[in-house]
């Protein structure tokens, strides 16, 4: 019996030196857990994103040799069980309110292995319950206003934690056992984002460019209030105009087309076909989706949608034109996030010609040339074909811009324009092959017989290539030569008049030899 009480007292002086121990680990806040960006995704950033954590199970360890042992407890904090026990019920798993530690702790372990797709999915029901009932986070990372691919949550308890990023495109929840001083984990989800394409690489002035800009149906489970908004800005090049037609925008709205990109989808609202612009800049155009994306929550969470809309190509146009889309999302309407711009960048170019004299670099003005996109019309000079230009301002001479209503079709030369290397400008061309036909040559030169092959060449967003004829103009500028030729033969002129002196000096010559010579003879 003696031996029996020493056993049982030793065993319990180990029992509680064990649990100080154990106590010791659990009074520890010294971890830290590094949460990243989805992976592959390394373009993208938590600006604007919230991540909040919640502790599902405390944690305690120790170590066996190399081995480490790990103690499961179900997170004392208000509504953590009542959580747990809704979640793994509507999963089939047998525990309630009076269920032990030991049994919760071996539901979640039955549930499947690690990154399976159960255990995806009981990470996904946990948080939307959270969200549903307001469960308090255990640590928020509040609003990350950095551009950011990473934030770090210190001083932390060991614990089975849930990490959540609020406003994600789906709620795909990760879980991770916090044990040591440095943890890491990746989300699962990406913040919702959207993408602006454009249906042409480069245009002309007058052209109707299509935008679409896509995206894809955010989960907004748990959420009172949901805001998702797209915002577009044109630039100075560019105007909002009704369809494909180019037709003017009267109003304060614009044409959209919202349409899911999958065919057979049953759309569970009813999509915009207007989008409202700014009263003070009719280039900015915003188009609130908040109330449609909450309608397709039930059928169509994550399906992929596109907005199309048009704009038409304006006399500002330029090499660097570029227009920006942006999303404005979140569940707080006060506390919102506006995404990095999507941009889509459909640069114009402009034709800069160096009339000279050939052989020189003397500028000549009065040249007058047309411009065509196809050879034949240019082999024929087909007025009609030309590409028409804007009228030349008088402050401006030399300077033209392509312009579709204008009756205007021949550009001319002037003998300079200050700072320039060119006398002869034309803005507003797209990245494709031109023919440069002279209409009428300088005073006093000889005018071109054929047309000038121009090609214009995209090589980035900024750059571009002129060629002529085939060859490369390394300053873009196009060196059109004109001849002229020295004074052809003509009758009556000075040398017939010095001839006929010269003649009618031989015969006075003769005749007064004559007349000597009669004088000698007699």
């Amino acid at each position: 019996m003696k031996r029996i009480k020493k056993l049982a007292a030793a065993m319990l002086t180990a029992i509680m030196m064990m649990t100080m121990t154990v106590t010791a680990y659990a009074a520890e806040q010294n971890c830290t857990l590094t949460v990243s960006v989805k992976s592959g995704e390394p373009t993208r950033t938590l600006k604007g994103q919230t991540i909040n954590l919640y502790k599902l199970f405390d944690v305690t360890t120790s170590t066996s040799g190399e081995t480490t042992n790990y103690a499961y407890t179900v997170n004392k904090a208000s509504g953590y069980k009542e959580a747990l026990v809704s979640v793994l019920q509507a999963l089939r798993k047998t525990v309630d309110q009076n269920s032990t530690d030991e049994k919760f702790v071996e539901a979640v372990n039955g549930i499947g292995t690690k990154d399976s797709t159960e255990v995806q999915n009981f990470a996904n029901k946990f948080t939307t319950h959270a969200l549903q009932s307001s469960l308090a986070a255990t640590a928020t990372s509040g609003k990350i206003n950095e551009s950011e691919t990473s934030y770090t949550f210190k001083n932390l308890d060991k614990g089975y934690y849930l990490v959540y990023v609020t406003g994600g495109k789906e709620i795909q929840s990760s879980l991770v056992t916090v044990d040591k001083d440095t943890n890491a984990v990746n989300l699962k989800t990406e913040a919702p984002s959207i993408t602006k394409k454009a249906d042409k690489t480069t245009v002309e002035i007058g052209q109707v460019v299509k935008y679409t800009v896509t995206g894809s149906i955010p989960d907004t489970t748990g959420y009172d209030s949901y805001v998702y908004k797209i915002h577009d800005t044109l630039s100075n090049g560019l105007d909002f105009v009704n369809g494909e037609q180019g037709t003017i925008v009267t109003g304060n709205a614009v044409n959209v087309k919202v349409a899911f990109t999958e065919t057979g989808i049953t759309d569970g609202g009813t999509a915009p076909t207007e989008a409202t612009l700014d009263t003070a800049n009719k280039r900015i155009m915003n188009l609130d989706l908040s109330e449609w994306v909450r309608a397709n929550q039930e059928n169509n969470k994550e399906k992929e949608f596109t907005v199309t809309y048009y704009a038409k190509v304006n006399k500002d146009a330029e090499v660097k034109e570029q227009n920006k889309a942006q999303l404005e999302y979140g569940n707080k309407p006060g506390e919102t996030t506006t995404t990095t711009p999507s941009e889509a960048k459909t640069p114009t170019y402009p034709l800069d010609i160096n009339k000279i004299k050939k052989g020189s670099d003397e500028k000549l003005a009065g040249a007058k040339f047309r411009l065509y996109s196809s050879e034949a019309d240019a082999k024929a000079n087909d007025e009609s074909k030309a590409i028409k230009v804007s009228p030349v301002v008088a402050d401006v001479a030399g300077n033209y811009v392509v312009d579709p209503a204008s009756t205007t079709t021949e550009f001319e030369s002037v003998k300079s324009i200050e700072g320039k290397g060119y006398n002869l400008h034309v803005n507003g061309l797209e990245a494709k092959d031109y023919w440069l036909v002279e209409t009428k040559a300088p005073d006093g030169f000889n005018k071109l017989t054929n047309p000038i092959k121009v090609t214009i060449t995209k090589t980035t967003d900024a750059e571009w290539t002129v060629s002529k004829d085939g060859t490369v103009e390394n300053d873009k500028i196009i060196d059109v030569e004109n001849s002229t030729g020295s004074l052809l033969p003509s009758t009556g002129g000075a040398g017939v008049i010095v001839f006929a002196g010269v003649a009618i000096l031989l015969v006075f010559g003769v005749v007064v030899s004559f007349i000597r010579d009669k004088r000698k003879a007699c």
